[in-house]
């Protein structure tokens, strides 16, 4: 490590989810100037990216994490097909080496400076994220596509405790997400809309996403539609148009 604060995103080797990851990294490398943080990508030692993956990663200042899979078998085929691998996102939570950890996903683009998200005061919980809205409307559970966390042993081994014992029950087709949610329902701090500005919010909730300057929001989750199938003429335009202008 070279720093104490880090950010995180996790990668498999799908190219869609490498090519966002590059416009993230670049984008972070640009905005967030005052806050210094070692940037990091986590692969799978099950499915390796390839070498020119990992070059064009390395040149966008991005250090290989790869970790092994988080796999409970009690759960096989009760997770969303597509969410099954982001179990490894707990090993976050292991990274000691790190007084702070951002976890960041890939289909995500900060167009601002995050310093104050890195510097966050969690005020005593455990994980800093944002409310979540769920079949069009705002609900009590959070969004763990932007997560701050403090890294430490014995979080991480009471979390793989809970994930191995399979008379702990949460919302399974929603894999770390749901899990999250299950073990800190009432342990999360809101960091706010425009750290995790979900595009679902601009479909059925407009009237709360208007209220925000496009400007003002630092970091863009695009949920409803991935960036790279982005249409500047489509329903989510203005916002699809960021990440298509970006480097």
């Amino acid at each position: 490590r070279k720093h104490k604060v880090s950010i995180w995103t996790m990668l498999n080797d799908n190219p869609a989810y490498i090519k966002s990851a590059l416009k993230l990294g670049r984008a972070l490398k640009k905005h967030t100037v005052d806050t210094e943080f070692d940037l990091i990508v986590m692969t799978l030692e099950t499915k390796p990216l390839s070498n020119d993956s990992m070059r064009d990663l390395a040149n966008v200042g991005f250090i290989n994490c790869a970790v092994s899979p988080i796999r409970p078998t009690h759960l096989e085929g009760k997770t969303r097909k597509d969410l099954q691998e982001k179990f490894g996102v707990l090993h976050v939570f292991a990274m000691t080496v790190y007084d702070t950890a951002l976890f960041i996903d890939a289909d995500t683009f900060v167009q601002g400076p995050i310093d104050d998200l890195l510097n966050m005061d969690l005020e005593g919980k455990t994980i800093g994220v944002t409310k979540d809205i769920r079949a069009r409307k705002w609900v009590d559970t959070f969004n763990t596509g932007v997560m701050l966390l403090h890294p430490a042993l014995s979080t991480y081994d009471k979390l793989i405790e809970l994930l191995m014992d399979e008379n702990f029950e949460f919302e399974y087709i929603m894999s770390d997400q749901g899990f999250l949610n299950a073990v800190y329902k009432d342990d999360w701090h809101e960091i706010g809309f425009l750290y995790n500005a979900n595009l679902a919010l601009y479909r059925f909730q407009r009237d709360f996403w208007d209220q925000h300057k496009l400007e003002d929001i630092r970091i863009i989750h695009y949920t409803m539609q991935k960036p790279w199938r982005c249409n500047s003429k489509g329903p989510y335009g203005p916002i699809c148009q960021v990440w298509i202008d970006a480097e």
